[in-house]
């Protein structure tokens, strides 16, 4: 039986199953799916202006050579991701206003500045989140209003350890993180959870789309699953309508 407080479902670069990820249809399709919000990934241009794109290089998802830091925005006009253009965060989070919450993942090596500063002209809802203890720390200093989290797990080393609280609750306590977000193969048993929120920390998983590890990861009290599929999550979840 899933708790009664069932985790936000958050379409992982939009749904990403359904369209291109990162882009403005992925996160339209996320919305029509019912998402509680998106996750995003941000770079920055030559010429300071945050966009919405995964990698540094242009290379895997617009096989274009090049990188995002030394692109200008007029220059990224024309390029495409399966059809679907480069959207500026400005863009994502005007769309989403009022909509759904964001978790903009700042890549490490990109500025802070301009995306804190974009976040605060539209007056978005965010949480500013970074593998890069420095990147959130920075946050922090520049906006210490926007909700922060650290992202942790990845990879196939410390990803396959058992996630330690013990380890992580002081570094976010530094950082004055609300939580973390997580790869969820970090988690052994819900007592990782458990041990943080009751220190008042959330939890978010990433990225979910098995649905017997939605189900078993909301049984444990996560407070967020990420996912590629957005209507598989909340299916599982909550059930067909």
């Amino acid at each position: 039986m899933v708790r009664p407080c069932l985790p936000l479902v958050i379409a992982h670069r939009g749904a990403s199953a359904e369209a291109p990820e990162n882009t403005l249809a992925a996160f339209r399709r996320a919305l029509a799916r019912g998402a509680d919000g998106v996750e995003l990934d941000v770079q920055v241009t030559r010429d300071g202006v945050p966009v919405v794109f995964h990698d540094a290089s242009l290379i895997r998802l617009t096989g274009r050579l090049g990188l995002i830091a030394q692109s200008t925005r007029a220059g990224l006009r024309a390029v495409r991701v399966c059809g679907e253009p480069i959207p500026t965060l400005a863009e994502v989070l005007t769309l989403t206003r009022r909509r759904a919450v964001v978790q903009v993942e700042i890549k490490s090596g990109v500025p802070v500045a301009p995306v804190v500063r974009t976040v605060q002209r539209l007056g978005a809802a965010v949480v500013l989140a970074s593998f890069d203890v420095k990147i959130v720390a920075e946050a922090r200093r520049l906006a210490p209003r926007i909700p922060r989290m650290l992202i942790a797990g990845g990879g196939n080393g410390p990803t396959r350890r058992r996630a330690r609280a013990g380890t992580l609750v002081p570094v976010l306590a530094a950082l004055g993180a609300s939580g973390v977000s997580i790869d969820y193969r970090a988690l052994r048993s819900p007592a990782f959870i458990a041990a943080l929120h009751r220190r008042g920390l959330s939890v978010w998983c990433w990225t979910v789309n098995d649905p017997r590890v939605m189900l078993r990861l909301a049984f444990w009290g996560a407070d967020a699953i990420l996912s590629d599929n957005p209507a598989l999550l909340k299916t599982t979840l909550f059930g067909s309508d």
